[in-house]
């Protein structure tokens, strides 16, 4: 097993917290509660679901981000990777203040939308570049298309 290499360690554990913080910040604190009162679709999971979701995504962006740091040798494949992981954190905190910083269940379902799409593309260039960091986003885009269902369904069950 190779030994851990500090540096690239280090930036993959800072950059998804400071994301963390970042959407912290957008969000507030407020959107709990807004969500609590929304009619829901049956299927949709119990709140501390998404927080355990939560935590395993900022645990995978830090491990895809390690492995890219270190394992991808292709520099064109590298800096494609890194800045789509880049883009997806991003939008992920952005689509938190959409929908629950300006709590507008049309706003999330839309936003998922337009997710997807550097989602995938980071998926299509891991294949390529990172076999293992691809799986690891490939588990997380199932859950978004789960979250691409249950925010149209809210959308359609409470308006804006």
């Amino acid at each position: 097993m190779r030994q851990l290499r500090k540096g690239p360690l280090f930036a993959a554990v800072a950059i998804p917290v400071l994301f963390a913080l970042f959407g912290g910040a957008l969000v507030g604190g407020n959107g709990v509660g807004w969500f609590a009162k929304l009619d829901r679709p049956r299927f949709l999971v119990p709140l501390w679901m998404f927080y355990l979701v939560g935590l395993g995504y900022y645990a995978g962006c830090a491990a895809v981000l390690y492995r890219i740091l270190v394992y991808v040798n292709d520099r064109r494949g590298e800096m494609a990777s890194l800045a789509l992981i880049i883009i997806v954190m991003l939008l992920n905190e952005l689509w938190n203040y959409l929908f629950f910083g300006l709590r507008s269940t049309l706003a999330g379902f839309l936003g998922i939308v337009v997710f997807l799409m550097p989602l995938t593309a980071l998926l299509l260039v891991l294949r390529r570049h990172e076999g293992l960091s691809a799986r690891l986003v490939t588990a997380y885009y199932l859950w978004v298309l789960y979250d691409l269902a249950w925010t149209y369904h809210l959308w359609r069950l409470n308006g804006d």
